[in-house]
């Protein structure tokens, strides 16, 4: 097997970086560990320059030795890469028909978060045909402090971990409705953990409100967020209504995640 054989376009790219992934494609390909030679000749790398890469994957844990010179196996890091890009992939579809339905019960666009450190990222937007508000698009990432995913994955997390992102974060506006103390923030995700919704009032979009509400694992652990996104002007008058359209689409979803997960 040689380097083009990995799908790396030669000529193009910075070179340690298409190096870094031919190797990791050569791993995972492998139906066994592969010594220091085989992946010098496969990869198509100097053996120097190999073995600097590789400590570096290792001390990361990308890559693991089976001995002191190898042979080499993909690492737990790497392992654990694949199963969360699966995990989000049967997310997504799953998530995708209740989501559906819900935006065209609502016409209200729904969006479906996960969290990425002080981050929330948005990993499928569907948008209601005859939608109010705003468009949702994938890839949207967003500050906890200013996302209604966001609160609301705070109000989830173990109280240290909740209180070292406070103690850390700085509350930089986006809006002029955006929270400026974090004393306000303590008090919303303290009504998030009680009520089981967060709000974000005009704070990370002007003019819209969003409502999340969470999707949990078969262990009852929060693992992302989902969420409607209501013209401010409408939202008082439409609470109930989208609560309970959230709250049934997220339960649905939640539930399929169950029952394929103990499915034999």
């Amino acid at each position: 097997m040689s380097r083009h054989s990995t799908n790396s376009p030669p000529g193009n790219g910075v070179k340690s970086a298409q190096r870094t992934l031919d190797v990791l494609e050569i791993l995972a390909h492998s139906e066994r560990a592969l010594s220091h030679a085989e992946l010098a000749s496969r990869a198509a790398v100097p053996k120097s320059s190999l073995t600097q890469l590789l400590r570096t994957l290792q001390a990361r844990d990308y890559v693991e030795s089976m001995g002191p010179n190898g042979p080499y196996r993909l690492g737990a890091s790497a392992v654990n890469l694949i199963r969360h890009g699966q995990d989000i992939q049967r997310l997504v579809a799953g998530a995708r028909p209740h989501m559906e339905r819900l935006a065209l019960g609502t016409r209200y666009s729904a969006g479906l978060n996960i969290l990425r450190g002080d981050i929330v990222e948005r990993i499928l937007g569907v948008t209601a045909d005859e939608a109010s508000g705003y468009a949702m698009h994938e890839g949207v990432r967003a500050p906890l402090y200013a996302s209604s995913s966001g609160k609301l994955f705070l109000a989830h997390m173990k109280s240290e971990d909740m209180t070292s992102y406070l103690d850390r974060v700085q509350l930089r506006p986006i809006t002029s409705r955006s929270l400026k103390s974090a004393s306000e923030l303590r008090r919303q995700i303290r009504l998030a953990r009680e009520e089981g919704v967060a709000y974000s009032r005009d704070e990370f979009t002007r003019g819209i409100v969003g409502a999340s509400v969470p999707v949990v694992s078969a262990h009852g652990r929060m693992i992302a967020s989902l969420g409607l996104a209501v013209p401010s002007a409408e939202f008082d008058a439409q609470k109930d209504t989208v609560l309970t359209h959230l709250r049934k689409a997220a339960h649905g979803i939640s539930t399929q995640l169950s029952a394929a997960r103990t499915a034999p």
